[in-house]
């Protein structure tokens, strides 16, 4: 029963980063000075599907290869906007065979990786990468080791280093995909250093994935339920709810419409967070929907 109205805290730091906000910008102008269209993007521009849906719905054509873009007319010019977790080399030079024009919405954070893994590669170091074999950032930083004899192994975490079966006279490189937890990138430096004698490290994960995790972490600890917002096939939304799941209860919802009013039922101290890809919008949305949400709870209970 809910006999006092309780509070709602929003994360000190959640919603768009730096790079979901200069790509979305960038998609906004594109289709602005492209009235007759289409722009298309290769692959989702963030993953967030609300947010794909509405540009979808301004005119922009998402594929997920450039090898279904339509080949152009003599003289035609077509406008394809390269996606935020960035492609391999090989995909920017098939776009400019084909005569489309390339505007890239790569964040330049993701450029780091795929710079020290190429780095570390041409310096013949066993590359491992931490993150998601089929996460478009790490494809992307795949992409660029093309042409090296490069030993590359991608896990997803420090509990699969015994896979490598890695040796002492191992120099190994480590990296991580940007959206990942830091304190796991850590352990997995500690578990690689157990078994070599060379290990070279670059944290390659961003500083607004650091905040938000941080964020997160400090919110759950005080609050008795957090509901995250973000994509499902979000990368760093699905960290979040992770982190907040070991302290409390945690939903992971993509829009208010998810919201349900028995989760709150004796709820003192409710948080709510976002992901990069979440934009401010809808995080005003979901706290409106759950004052409502428990405000009905109030009235019922009295």
């Amino acid at each position: 029963m809910i006999t006092t109205k309780p509070t709602i805290e929003v994360a000190r730091s959640a919603g768009w980063c730096f790079g979901v906000e200069r790509i979305v910008q960038m998609a906004e102008k594109l289709l602005d000075e492209t009235p007759d269209g289409p722009v298309y993007c290769l692959g989702e521009l963030i993953h967030n599907p609300q947010e794909v849906a509405r540009l979808r719905a301004k005119g922009m054509v998402f594929v997920k290869s450039h090898e279904e873009l339509p080949p152009l007319k003599p003289g035609e010019k077509r406008k394809v906007l390269i996606r935020a977790h960035g492609v391999a080399p090989s995909v920017k030079r098939a776009l400019h065979e084909k005569g489309y024009e390339i505007y890239d919405g790569t964040c330049p954070l993701v450029t780091i990786p795929q710079r020290f893994a190429r780095e570390l590669a041409e310096q013949g170091y066993r590359l491992v990468i931490m993150g998601h074999i089929e996460h478009p950032e790490i494809q992307g930083i795949l992409g660029h080791l093309d042409g090296l004899n490069a030993q590359v192994d991608v896990i997803t975490g420090p509990e699969e280093v015994d896979k490598l079966r890695l040796k002492a006279s191992d120099r190994v490189g480590l990296i991580s995909q940007t959206t990942h937890p830091f304190e796991r990138f850590a352990q997995l430096i500690g578990r690689v250093l157990e078994h070599c004698l060379e290990v070279r490290a670059y944290n390659t994960i961003c500083q607004a994935t650091f905040d938000r995790q941080e964020a997160i972490r400090e919110l759950a600890q005080r609050c008795d339920i957090v509901i995250v917002i973000g994509g499902r096939n979000s990368s760093n939304t699905c960290r979040l709810a992770e982190i907040a799941s070991q302290y409390t209860t945690c939903y992971h919802i993509e829009d208010e419409s998810e919201l349900k009013g028995e989760w709150f039922w004796g709820k003192k101290h409710i948080g709510i967070s976002a992901g990069a890809s979440t934009p401010t919008h809808a995080i005003t949305a979901v706290q409106a929907a759950i004052e409502q949400l428990v405000s009905k709870l109030s009235t019922a209970s009295g």
